[in-house]
């Protein structure tokens, strides 16, 4: 469920320019020097590691830096042969964040007829930022580039999913997690009805068809899922998909429509639970079963911003990229800054998956629990936050979650807030 930032800084070259003019030429032409700005790449390594502090992944970042260099021209005859003075340009400032610097010529060059200065050039060194889930100290990283209009980057208008929202059908009774009743799922999609479409993450509770049924009666749409996973509680890919079959031709007329995207897992990756390339072989999978039935929708996989940044084959294997990503467990934003942190969050995934569109499957905010730093978890953050993320995305957004989760289990790694993100209260 949380989500890092991939964070980057750019070192960059002092440089000192200097100017002369030569020995007149016979039609009293000047030997000019121009500060001539060339492009130079450089690389951001970034490194994620996991909650015990281990590297599981790196990633290499091409960033450009300005360079100053000079070249010697001769000027055409001036109307005297009277040195002139003018000021020699300062170097180009060094970027003060990591945002994108300018490879623009300037303008214009500025000549003083002094002997030649020589010109000094640093090496750019190459940064490493490590990144973690959560910390308390530092200022808040920025995203490498201008986030670019959310709204507009993924797709054409007549490929956008509407706001939806996430929902899972377990419940806990004393010490014992169980299931909600149909009438209570269907009390609950009832209330969830101003979304137009819901999530849910696998077959449990029998929610694969009172999914379906209700979002039929609601006039809702469904992400549907499996939730593969190498251990116990891992699905069956194909049985799944059958019952999504026996559930659409029962109540939906054979027609697939109610169902718009299908994934795979949910965070494996990330919780290191499978590995890349098995998931990558199970979209594959998915994709030819859910076709042979009649499905012709996305099929993808759901990661966290880094796992899924860190992996960009599941990226190239998906039709769309999904993320989870939640403002909450950056320590360094506030409520009211939880749509720009995951708009920023969406331009880094944007630049990692070759711009492919881009649809947040979870985004949220606490209501109770510990402080994170500056994000704190109350009712009144909890609304700032979720309007916030309303602000920044109108489509391709799942908020998280319809309601609470009793049966989750806090602790301190996720700030006691497990339990309190539902939405609907």
């Amino acid at each position: 469920m949380k989500s890092i930032v991939l964070a980057s800084a750019l070192a960059a070259a002092g440089l000192l320019v200097g100017s002369a003019s030569g020995r007149p030429l016979n039609h009293k032409r000047k030997l000019v020097t121009q500060a001539v700005y060339v492009t130079e790449t450089v690389a951001d390594v970034v490194v994620y590691i996991d909650q015990t502090g281990l590297p599981y992944s790196t990633t290499t970042i091409e960033k450009a830096a300005s360079v100053a260099t000079s070249v010697a021209v001769l000027s055409p005859p001036g109307p005297s042969s009277t040195p002139s003075s003018s000021t020699t340009p300062a170097p180009a400032p060094a970027p003060t964040s990591s945002e994108e610097p300018s490879s623009t010529a300037p303008q214009s060059s500025s000549v003083d007829e002094v002997a030649p200065a020589p010109i000094t050039l640093s090496t750019a060194a190459t940064s490493f930022t490590a990144v973690t889930r959560s910390s308390t100290s530092g200022p808040a990283p920025q995203p490498s580039a201008a986030a670019p209009d959310v709204l507009a980057n993924n797709s054409d208008s007549g490929d956008r999913l509407p706001l939806g929202i996430s929902y899972d059908a377990f419940s806990v009774s004393g010490q014992n997690t169980g299931c909600k009743s149909p009438d209570q799922i269907a009390s609950e999609f009832s209330q969830m009805e101003d979304y137009k479409i819901v999530r849910v993450y696998g077959r449990s509770c029998n929610l694969i068809p009172l999914a379906i049924q209700n979002c039929i009666k609601n006039g809702q749409q469904l992400m549907g899922a499996v939730y593969l996973d190498n251990g116990s509680d891992g699905e069956d890919l194909g049985a799944v998909i059958q019952e999504y079959k026996d559930a659409i031709d029962q109540y939906a007329g054979g027609n697939w429509d109610v169902v718009q995207l299908f994934s795979v897992e949910n965070e494996r990756v990330s919780n290191h639970a499978m590995t890349a390339a098995e998931v990558i072989e199970a979209i594959g999978t998915a994709r030819q079963k859910l076709q042979s039935l009649g499905y012709n929708g996305p099929v993808g996989a759901v990661e966290t911003v880094p796992g899924m940044v860190g992996n960009p084959a599941i990226c190239t294997a998906s039709d769309v990229v999904m993320v989870n990503c939640h403002a909450f467990f950056d320590p360094n934003t506030k409520a009211q800054d939880a749509g720009t942190f995951v708009k920023g969050q969406v331009a880094q995934v944007l630049s990692a998956c070759a711009n492919k569109r881009v649809i947040v499957t979870e985004s949220g905010w606490p209501h109770q629990g510990d402080a994170n730093g500056a994000a704190v978890p109350s009712p009144d953050n909890q609304r700032i936050a979720l309007q916030s993320i309303r602000d920044s995305f109108d489509h391709d957004m799942f908020l998280f979650s319809a309601f609470d989760t009793d049966y989750k289990t806090d602790s301190a790694s996720t700030f006691n807030t497990e339990r309190y993100w539902g939405v609907i209260q």
